[in-house]
């Protein structure tokens, strides 16, 4: 048959070809639809009688085209053989992928008879990459060594970038610095602050990093917690930090303002540049025009500072001992340890490392953008984009994949800026947003190993071919280079000591940075100025300490612009006759040697030379010295020994006998406070034994009462058993419906309508809850994008129920409803196939990403709002279920002019006999019930049938095949189950489900703005939930979400409670107040206490609580240093009430710990997953 023969000839192409046909055909179907209005989505929306917005068509057609090129792209790094070409294409990727997005660009506009004007200015381009690479860097460096150590991604690097940028307004805020912050402009900088702030970042978020690794995750390695677990408890700390600094330091807007000329325009570097400008929609040709742009120094300080601090850092892992231990470390812990390396120590140092750095690019950061606590976060999935790109763990391939990235974000700025215009999308350039997470999919789909991991690749073969090779290197052309590019390491290079040659280099470009630097900052500084006088507009009470400050600097910056100039020239001349004298060992010969020495000087001759024939006279004798050089005999073999292998090693091993001395001082010192405590104290050695036997005796009553209980309801296995499980749900069930019912509110009417918001609040959370369960808790996904799918929901219930007029479409909810939750069924389906095979923190990047993608697509894309004009953000307006038949009744009244009544009109309207009147009468109100408690029916509802099928899902077959794919992957393919499939089906049954809880939330906010997809408001809350109640557990599921939605009704009530003290709660509400104000204002009592109650513990030899409350202390008297009355006036202003606790914080601060500390003391949760225990079959006993 011709359809069998078409089918072999397909089968028999290769995979590539296969895929660079599908490619062209879907482009061509795409260029199809864009120019003539002929692709399949175009026949599709025939099909459908033009229902399909026009603009959604060309949108998906030209998505559609771009997706293309990502698959040929896809194409050279999968199935092109090796060879020259492949590597040019894959080089040369980034670049092709750009050329093809304008491209399609180009497309669209001219299908639509539409021109942009595209203006690229090249400086810009450079200085935009620079400074956003810079930033992506600073948070990207730290993820990859804490991945690279302690192998898990930390969510909370970028909350250390944060610390970073605060501990620079702490520093500007003190007595000490605040006179040079506040002076007014006398266009000269002023360094001390910004050098100040530098070292204190550093060495400050490094503290807080080495804190946080010894409070929370030195117990999950010490338990040999899998890294999944890490990342999410690394996901409370994040919470709890931004918690802190919010409560701190406030929401409003700051910026590092180390001296007012900083802020200058005139303090800036002149680029000259290029601007191009083209066309799209038309063919012409670009226009170019020579300029000069302009860029800012406290913009330019943050690549050079962050570009330095990586770079010294990679030399630090790679050329370095440490470096070598914390290889080892990442490699294998156990082995390192066994060679006897401190392996406690080692990863100490990777979070003090890893956490300092990202803290100093943090407080460079605040000199460039005013900021906020949140505004961290926003950087930190373009971060992992960068990681990922580069290869996690690998700090080369993360400098090169944050430049990429960094080009792509500013790139992408004019080229929206351009189209949006005629495609009436004045917005469009803020999706420049969107570019980073876009990568970050593309990535993870084409190249999940990331570049870095090809970069390792070559350098593997390359030795391995140099290792093949018998080819030895030429000594004269060794000695050579070392004559002429000595100062480099030339001749090391040449001679393949790769190490010592990039040593010498570093040194000698080392030297020549810190040359320009400090002679940068002295030429623009007080130094060589006669300073006796303050500023004029400054405050008198400061002019001794402005001088004061002024006098230090022009020491400090006058000596470190005199060692700049004697390193520079000093540094590489000495390098330079060590290269001289290490090429005569090379060369092994004196009379070549003189040759070369004679070739220098003329050369040197040759350039200072005056006349024109002396200088050719030089170069010739220069020129024949070097050839004599060449043509010299070579030697045998070379005299070459390192000269400076032996003082190094020497040095080193000091260094590492000290460390070793004061380590043991510090066990000698403990190991005699353990001897004096036990031996020489009688007292403390009995009170600790009764201390002991009165701690172990509660926690024995505690177990007794506890088995007795399971004993009792025949639970053998506790609460993992069917029996303890369902008594326990019961028990906290009922305790927290009495919390509910507890809940303090101003009327009965106010009751209602709260225990109603709380039943809907509590249903949202629970189904989304219920969705996570389906994807991590049954089937081992680590889905962090849930809001994705439960967005599906409630965008598409949104502009479908909208009215026609305010750009929606009319339908009916219940076909809306079903439509939205089949898309998310099919988004989710979709979503697995390319992403399941990834690993779980890729998986769980991905989805995160997907979230952010939507929710600022909804603030820049039109097709995403209705129910306003067309220039309003979000999705409003739309019906709410059966509110008109809750208010109105079956047959809603008519008003004066003739017209249907509005649900608001009904409800205040009296003589309606409607269902919200009857139920109100039921209940006693006195007035029509709120629509809420419909809301609220509506959602219990949804959770009795999902709770339902969900229990008829565990029970099931697929339900069992879905926890061994959760358990075991390879065993359950090697038992013959499609595990891509079933994880698709999971992931769209799970799609849908929430797709169906973001539809009543929709519902429950009436409408909504892209804020309500904030992962810390809905993902990371639903993670909370899932966290606290027990994994693979629907019981579990309402506990945890029921816990987290009393948290939040129990903050609104202290939030209320603080305006009044007639109010309830509100003496708990002045209780944290008086705290908070206590811990502000008086933090070295704080630390005083928690000093002495960590002595205590050291004493009760309670080590981990002595840890925990001494690292408090220290955290205490920190702050009691930095912070000063002026912190205090100006984050909380009398004038505002003073100190005040935002509860909002604290709430997201307590959900934060809840997470971390669940994870760590009870990972399995109130209510853990019950095994399936079959019963075993019982041998009847022998009747005879």
């Amino acid at each position: 048959m011709p359809e069998a023969g078409l089918r072999e000839r397909w089968d028999s192409l290769s995979r590539g070809t296969r895929r660079i046909a599908i490619a062209l055909a879907l482009s061509l179907d795409a260029c199809s639809g864009l120019l003539y209005d002929f692709g399949s989505l175009n026949i599709i929306d025939t099909l459908l009688f033009d229902n399909l917005p026009t603009d959604l068509v060309w949108l998906l057609q030209t998505l559609q085209l771009i997706c293309m090129g990502f698959v040929v792209v896809k194409v050279f790094f999968d199935d092109l053989p090796d060879s020259t070409i492949r590597t040019i294409l894959i080089t040369t990727s980034p670049l092709l992928l750009i050329a093809h997005v304008l491209f399609s660009l180009h497309v669209l506009l001219s299908g639509q008879d539409l021109v942009a004007l595209v203006t690229l200015n090249l400086g810009s381009l450079m200085t935009s990459t620079l400074t956003w690479s810079s930033t992506y860097l600073a948070i990207a460096v730290g993820c990859t060594l804490t991945y690279s150590v302690q192998r898990y991604g930390n969510f909370a690097q970028s909350e250390y970038f944060m610390l970073g940028m605060y501990v620079g307004i702490a520093l500007m805020w003190t007595d000490w610095l605040f006179p040079l912050s506040d002076a007014p402009a006398d266009e000269t900088l002023v360094w001390s602050l910004f050098l100040y702030v530098l070292i204190a970042a550093f060495i400050l978020t490094g503290f807080a990093g080495i804190i946080i690794d010894r409070l929370v995750f030195k117990g999950f390695r010490d338990r040999k917690s899998s890294s999944d677990i890490m990342m999410v408890a690394s996901l409370g700390v994040a919470m709890v930090l931004r918690a802190l600094v919010y409560l701190r330091f406030g929401s409003n807007s700051k910026r590092l303002v180390p001296d007012a000329d900083w802020m200058l325009s005139e303090q800036r570097w002149e680029i000259p540049t290029i601007t191009t400008r083209f066309n799209l929609g038309i063919s012409n040709w670009p226009t170019f025009e020579h300029g000069v742009t302009n860029y800012a120094y406290n913009n330019a300080f943050l690549p050079i500072v962050v570009f330095s601090a990586v770079i010294l850092l990679f030399l630090l892992l790679t050329r370095t001992r440490l470096g070598r231990r914390m290889r080892a470390v990442a490699d294998n812990p156990e082995l390192a340890a066994s060679s006897g390396i401190n392996v406690e120590r080692v990863q100490i140092t990777s979070a003090f490392l890893s956490a300092g750095i990202s803290g100093m690019g943090g407080a460079v950061f605040g000199l460039t953008v005013l900021f906020n606590p949140q505004t961290a976060f926003t950087l930190l999935l373009p971060a992992f984009a960068v990681i990922i790109l580069g290869t996690i763990g690998s700090v080369p391939g993360a400098i090169g994949a944050s430049l990429i990235i960094g080009f792509v974000r500013a790139v992408s700025e004019p080229v929206l800026s351009g189209i949006g215009n005629p495609l009436e999308r004045t917005n469009y350039f803020a999706l420049s947003g969107v570019m980073p997470y876009a990568i970050i999919i593309a990535i993870l789909l084409i190249m999940p190993e990331g570049i870095g991991h090809a970069y390792n690749k070559w350098k593997i073969e390359r030795l391995r071919k140099r290792a093949k090779s018998k080819d030895e290197p030429n000594n004269r052309i060794s000695a050579l280079m070392g004559l002429l590019f000595g100062w480099a390491g030339g001749h090391h290079f040449h001679q393949r000591r790769t190490a010592r040659g990039v040593s010498m280099l570093t040194l000698t470009v080392l030297s020549f940075t810190l040359a320009k630097a400090t002679s940068f900052m002295r030429d623009h500084s007080f130094v060589g100025k006669k300073v006796n006088t303050a500023p004029d507009g400054l405050s008198p009470s400061m002019h001794a300490d402005w001088l004061n400050l002024i006098h230090t600097e022009q020491t400090i910056i006058g000596t470190l612009g005199t060692l700049g100039d004697l390193l520079w020239p000093l540094l590489p001349i000495l390098i330079y006759l060590l290269a001289l004298y290490e090429s005569y060992l090379i060369l092994n010969s004196a009379k070549a040697s003189f040759y070369g020495i004679c070739g220098m000087l003329a050369l040197l001759a040759a350039l200072l030379a005056q006349s024109v024939l002396v200088e050719s006279l030089a170069y010739l004798t220069a020129l024949a010295a070097f050839g004599m050089v060449v043509w010299w005999p070579d030697p045998q073999r070379n005299r070459y020994k390192d000269l400076l292998q032996t003082p190094i090693t020497r040095i080193m091993d000091a260094v590492d006998v000290f460390s070793t001395k004061m380590g043991g001082i510090f066990v000698a010192v403990s190991e005699f406070g353990k001897a004096s405590s036990s031996g020489t104290n009688k007292f403390l050695d009995s009170l600790n034994e009764s201390i002991s036997s009165m701690g172990s005796g509660a926690t024995k009553k505690v177990k007794k009462i506890r088995s007795n209980f399971y004993e009792k309801i025949g639970a053998e296995y506790g609460v993992e058993s069917e029996s303890g499980s369902k008594a326990m749900f019961w028990i906290l069930l009922v305790f927290l419906t009495l919390v509910v019912i507890w809940l303090p509110s101003v009327s009965y009417f106010a009751k209602v309508l709260q225990v109603s918001n709380f039943i809907v609040t509590l249903s949202i959370f629970l189904i989304l809850a219920y969705s996570l369960n389906i994807h991590k808790g049954m089937t081992g996904l680590l889905n962090f994008g849930i809001i994705f799918f439960a967005a599906v929901g409630a965008i598409v219930v949104g502009i479908l129920t909208a009215p026609s007029e305010l750009y929606g479409y009319d339908w009916p909810i219940f076909p809306a409803l079903i439509v939205a939750m089949i898309l998310g069924a099919i988004f989710g389906w979709f979503l697995a196939y390319p992403t399941a095979r990834l690993r779980s923190d890729y998986f769980a990047i991905i989805t995160i990403s997907l979230g952010e993608i939507v929710r600022l697509l909804l603030m820049g894309e039109p097709l995403l709002r209705a129910g306003g004009n067309q220039s309003a953000i979000g999705v409003q307006r739309y019906p709410l279920p059966l509110r008109e038949w809750w208010f109105c009744g079956s047959d809603p009244p008519l008003s004066s002019s003739g017209e249907k009544l509005s649900p608001i009109a009904c409800s205040t309207t009296s003589g309606i006999d409607s269902i919200a009147v009857t139920v109100g009468d039921i209940i006693g109100l006195g007035q029509p019930a709120p629509y809420m408690m419909l809301l609220a029916i509506i959602g219990l509802l949804g959770v009795a049938l999902i709770w339902k099928l969900l229990n008829l899902l565990f029970e099931s077959p697929w339900g069992r095949i879905l926890r061994s794919i959760r358990d075991d992957e390879e065993v359950a393919q090697h038992h013959g189950h499609d595990v891509l499939t079933h994880k698709a089906a999971s992931l769209a049954f799970g799609a849908a489900i929430a797709a169906f809880a973001g539809a009543l939330w929709a519902w429950k906010l009436s409408g909504f703005q892209p804020s309500f997809m904030s992962p810390a408001r809905s993902t990371f809350l639903v993670w909370a939930a899932f966290i606290i109640g027990g994994a693979a557990n629907n019981r579990g599921m309402l506990i945890g979400a029921m816990i987290i939605t009393l948290t939040d009704f129990f903050f609104n009530v202290l939030v209320a409670a603080q305006g009044s003290s007639s109010l309830p709660l509100s003496g708990f509400a002045d209780l944290i107040d008086e705290s908070f104000v206590w811990l502000v204002e008086s933090p070295f009592q704080v630390a005083a206490i928690l000093m002495f109650l960590a002595i205590i513990g050291a004493i009760l030899r309670n080590t981990g609580l002595a840890e925990t409350l001494f690292c408090f202390s220290v955290v205490f008297i920190i702050c009691g240093i930095i912070f000063d009355q002026r912190s205090i006036d100006l984050v909380f202003p009398e004038i505002l009430g003073g100190i005040k606790t935002q509860m909002a914080y604290v709430k997201l601060m307590l959900i934060g710990l809840l997470i971390t500390m669940s994870l760590k003391y009870n990972p399995k949760g109130l209510l853990p997953e019950v095994p399936y225990r079959p019963e075993r079959p019982l041998k009847e006993a022998d009747s005879e």
